[in-house]
Formats: structure tokens, sequence, C-alpha cells
């Protein structure tokens, strides 16, 4: 298998959510095909099918987003910036790492003000609401990783 960073640990981390986004992908699959196959068959929808692929789908998205900050893969438009000068490319990087920085930071304080007063579940299989939006946290931590990775392989190495 090729190596998608030059560290080990992060490698292993990346492999390890590879393989919980594929069994998030499984479980997505399944629960849908099971409501699909209630609705036609048996005219009947299961609602705990639905509220626990969407669940799925959530971390699945969230867990992919990580994966791209930290192997630096997101989806980005590079026009200016291929075309600018190397100094300016570094003030796009530290431009770019600052709002990132500061959105991972708004999901914390997020995050924060949702666990101090709000307590909720989901109305069929009564999971805490907190599972569903702690998803964003680990988002988060993730994308802050790959961009202190990102930023040090900038300052450091000269790679904007």
């Amino acid at each position: 298998m090729k190596s998608r960073s030059g560290n080990a640990y992060l490698n292993t981390l990346i492999s390890g959510l590879d393989v919980i986004i594929g069994l998030l992908v499984i479980g997505v699959v399944i629960t849908v095909s099971m409501n699909v196959f209630g609705r036609f068959i048996f005219n009947y929808s299961f609602a705990w099918a639905a509220e626990i692929s969407r669940l799925f789908f959530i971390w699945m998205v969230l867990l992919g987003a990580g994966i791209a900050s930290l192997t630096n893969e997101h989806v980005a438009v590079t026009l200016f910036k291929d075309k600018a000068p190397p100094a300016l490319r570094k003030i796009f990087a530290l431009l770019t790492a600052t709002i990132i920085y500061a959105v991972c930071i708004s999901i914390f304080v997020g995050f924060d003000g949702i666990l101090s007063g709000y307590v909720s579940s989901t109305p069929f299989l009564a999971i805490p609401k907190t599972v569903l939006y702690s998803a964003m946290v680990v988002m988060a931590v993730l994308t802050l990783i790959g961009n202190t990775i990102f930023l040090y392989n900038v300052f450091k190495r000269g790679a904007a």
C-alpha cells in the first residue's frame, strides 16, 4: 500500500479512519436498502433505519472531510495561487490556515454551547444528539492536525 503521508502514526490513523468510513458506507447501504425494500414490498417504512442511516451518513462525510484535511486532498481552487510568486503563496497559505483555524475554533465553541444547555435525542432510537454533533468535533480535530501539518510543510519545507 502506498503511503499517504510521511508519518507512520498518521498513516495508521488514516488507515483506521478508512476502515471506519468503509463500515459506515456499508451501514448506510444496508439501512437505506432495508427501508427501500420495506416500502416497496411491505408498504412500510422503518423510521429507525432512516434515523440510523442519517447518523452513519453524517459521520461518514465528516470523517471523510477530516481525512481530506489530513492528506491535503481537499477541494481547492488553485488558479491564482499557482500563478503567484512564492512569497505571495506563503501569504495565501497563512491566510487559508488562519481561516481554517477560526472555523475549527468556532466548531469547538459551538459544541461547548450545545453540551452546556441542549440535551436532546433522536425520536425513535433515543440516540443522544451529542453523538451526532460529535462528528463535527472529530472532523475539526482532524482538520486542525491536517492544517498544522500543512503549515509546517509551508514554513519549514517551503512547499506552499
